[in-house]
């Protein structure tokens, strides 16, 4: 018994020592990404990226499409870019067209993690998970679970990022 208590109480010390060193070197997701995957986010460099890893037969990654969706439409798009990444386990193109005809994200974009490279890089250990960087491509945020939208927008405000009201309404 003694030996289980050490083992966790072990395994938490490095958990928080692993916590407490990622918040200081906050890794450059964009560099990330553009070195070892096919993932290009140079096109985003100056806008908050919100990365989206997801399958179809994910239950909970189907459950958090609509406030995905929200947030893509609630943010200046000249200052914010949901990519959603469809990691290839066991899927292929047609689970990515049923996604975005059931949830209206035609216009939204999609990369097809085929052989499941960015997943990896990103450390995913299930889906679905969500990535935010900040425009100079560093780490924001990160969850390995679902997300809401009252999080996603709690975040996003903090990290000051214009919602597309705010922009109209400089705009005039």
């Amino acid at each position: 018994m003694k030996k289980r208590i050490f083992s966790l109480l072990l395994c938490l010390m490095m958990l928080f020592a692993f916590s407490a060193s990622a918040q200081e070197v906050r890794p450059n997701v964009t560099d990330l990404m553009f070195t070892y995957t096919d993932l290009d986010l140079n096109p985003y460099k100056g806008k908050t990226v919100l990365l989206n890893f997801f399958t179809e037969w994910c239950y909970y990654c189907m459950k958090e499409m609509p406030d995905l969706k929200a947030v893509h439409d609630l943010y200046d798009e000249d200052k914010f870019e949901v990519v959603l990444v469809h990691v290839w386990d066991g899927e292929d193109e047609t689970n990515t067209h049923n996604v975005k005809e059931k949830y209206g994200m035609q216009d939204m974009v999609f990369f097809e993690d085929t052989d499941r490279m960015v997943a990896s890089v990103a450390g995913l250990r299930g889906y679905p998970a969500t990535i935010i960087a900040e425009p100079d491509g560093t780490l924001a945020f990160a969850v390995n679970s679902m997300v809401t939208l009252d999080v996603l927008t709690e975040v996003l405000d903090g990290m000051g990022v214009p919602r597309a009201q705010e922009a109209a309404d400089e705009s005039v």
